[in-house]
């Protein structure tokens, strides 16, 4: 091979290496040997602000061909041989399984599998993850020992969320305080009108829009802002349709001045202050 080849190789694999993703999450909790003679390896890439949505799951030395899937927890744990299993349970609780996303190690003794961070399961549905929380994986697999049939784990991965997407203060709150077109400010509006107080600053008006019901007649009980949930948001729905679940579009009589995709953002990304 040539130095000018050489080089070019080099440089190509620096550049595919610069490109991966990046190695997210911490592992715990002790993994015993599969029949491969060693215990299996799990890690995650991608990115643990929930905003982005990509985070992608991982195990490696498995047995070949073996099938499996993921679990999922908030709740770390220890748990030697659950069912006669081989292995050890590292999450206990509320545990979801991707049951639906069976994959196989084929020839190669490993799996991956990308996964939604708004749509997490649990044994009562999906839910989202925000910022600030702890999520825990494991992958179950079926194996092999002394020509019996068996399963067995890998060692738990924590993840930790955040977000480096929008915020009320920085970014939501001084829409709600510009002038609409054809309309006043939404604060202005919604001094006390409507069953909704944003009050004189940030704070107040983060108070009474997260997690906090609307009073007024036609939207008796829905939520201003469900965090991780825009569909299900009420600020979003009345800015964003032009036909809402209830009541009227807002500003009424104009048009928002603000970036509702930027609203939609916030939500999705937990709502922080």
């Amino acid at each position: 091979m040539t130095a000018t080849a050489f080089s070019t190789t080099a440089l190509a694999l620096l550049a595919l290496a610069g490109s991966a993703s990046a190695q997210i999450g911490s592992s715990y909790c002790s993994a015993n040997s599969n029949s491969t003679g060693g215990p299996s390896v799990i890690s995650a890439t991608g990115s643990t602000d929930v905003a982005l949505n990509d985070v992608t799951l991982a195990c490696s030395s498995l047995p070949l061909n073996a099938f499996g899937y993921f679990v999922t927890s908030q709740t770390q744990a220890f748990i030697p041989g659950p069912g006669g299993s081989s292995g050890n349970l590292c999450i206990s609780g509320n545990i979801g399984r991707y049951a639906g996303n069976i994959v196989s190690s084929g020839s190669t003794g490993s799996v991956s599998l990308s996964i939604d961070v708004t749509a997490l399961p649990s044994p009562t549905g999906n839910y989202a993850a925000l910022p600030g929380d702890t999520v825990n994986f494991q992958f179950w697999h079926r194996d092999a020992a002394g020509g019996s049939v068996t399963s067995n784990f890998s060692p738990g991965l924590e993840l930790t969320f955040d977000s480096a997407g929008p915020t009320f203060s920085q970014d939501i709150y001084p829409m709600l305080t510009q002038p609409n077109i054809n309309a006043p400010e939404c604060v202005i509006c919604h001094g006390s009108f409507g069953g909704l107080n944003m009050g004189q600053d940030a704070a107040s008006a983060y108070a009474s829009l997260v997690n906090a019901a609307s009073t007024s007649f036609n939207c008796q009980g829905s939520i201003y802002v469900i965090p991780g949930d825009f569909q299900n948001s009420l600020l979003y729905d009345k800015l964003a349709n032009p036909t809402p679940s209830c009541g009227s579009q807002m500003p009424f009589g104009g048009t928002f001045a603000g970036d509702v995709t930027v609203i939609r953002d916030w939500i999705t990304a937990g709502a922080v202050f």
